[in-house]
């Protein structure tokens, strides 16, 4: 199934219209949607992904953009002040200790060193953007802008 079919078979409303946003954007870009299963289909250029989006986890229509890759420290440091904030906002800790597991496969999650700080419980997709706004897919559309240029080619 093409990612758009699947988008349009699982999401409604301004969920839909954001992932569709966000996918025409990355196709737009030049990143190939790949299909990794019924509900993710990753996005690469020169075998290389940004990103993974997932759709419809819990059958309840919502949608996150995750692996959005944890970048050297040089390449931290050429990020602007309002894309790190975005993404240390958006790691994921395993919700196992809510009493949910998180799905992850890797609960309760892991220690890791992120952009110099540690973090506990970390999710195997370190970062995920649940639900995102249109404000947030322009800042993530910067983001692959400047993974495209940096790293991706």
């Amino acid at each position: 199934m093409e990612i758009k079919d699947a988008l349009k078979s699982n999401l409604k409303g301004e969920a839909l219209t954001n992932a569709l946003d966000f996918v025409d954007y990355l196709i737009a870009r030049g990143l190939s949607p790949n299909m990794e299963w019924e509900n993710g289909c990753r996005f690469v250029i020169n075998e290389k992904s940004p990103c993974l989006v997932v759709f419809n986890m819990q059958d309840d229509g919502e949608w996150f953009i995750c692996d959005v890759p944890v970048v050297s420290e040089p390449e931290w440091n050429s990020l602007s002040n309002d894309l790190k904030e975005l993404i240390i906002a958006n790691i994921k800790i395993c919700s196992v200790h809510k009493g949910e597991p998180c799905g992850c496969g890797s609960e309760p999650g892991a220690s890791k060193n992120i952009f110099g700080k540690d973090y506990s419980n970390v999710c195997i997709s370190e970062i995920q953007f649940h639900n995102p706004t249109p404000d947030i897919l322009s800042k993530l559309k910067e983001i692959v802008e400047w993974w495209t240029v940096n790293v991706g080619v």
